[in-house]
């Protein structure tokens, strides 16, 4: 029973992964065609390294210590493709949230760190 709760459970994370790369790949500023052809090629990619490499009756699959790092890296690289817009908006807005409430007048003219972001 607890066996077949883990399979499920991993094969749930295994999807959402994918859509977070799929997420990934149609959130970018690019033509649609180009997006859609971008998010076939790294969900392709993906499923491609996964079935080589980390699925159960596979003949190419890794052993244990191999098998979990590169299982961590492919959640690892989907949560930051995830997690990367939040991530730039919080850094690109932090040195705001260290200056005093009425401190308008020290703020550059031009507001060089939003036009980096």
């Amino acid at each position: 029973m607890i066996k077949t709760i883990n399979q499920v459970t991993v094969f749930l994370l295994e999807l959402i992964m994918l859509i977070a790369y799929g997420y990934y790949g149609m959130t970018r500023q690019w033509s649609f065609l180009s997006r859609l052809l971008f998010t076939i090629f790294i969900i392709s990619t993906v499923i491609i390294l996964w079935s080589v490499f980390a699925a159960p009756r596979s003949q190419h699959r890794l052993e244990m210590p191999y098998l979990s790092i590169f299982r961590a890296g492919m959640f690892f690289i989907a949560a930051f493709f995830l997690f990367k817009p939040v991530i730039k908006t919080s850094l690109c807005l932090f040195p705001y949230s260290l200056l005093p409430r009425r401190s308008s007048a020290y703020l550059p003219k031009h507001n060089t760190i939003l036009q980096l972001c």
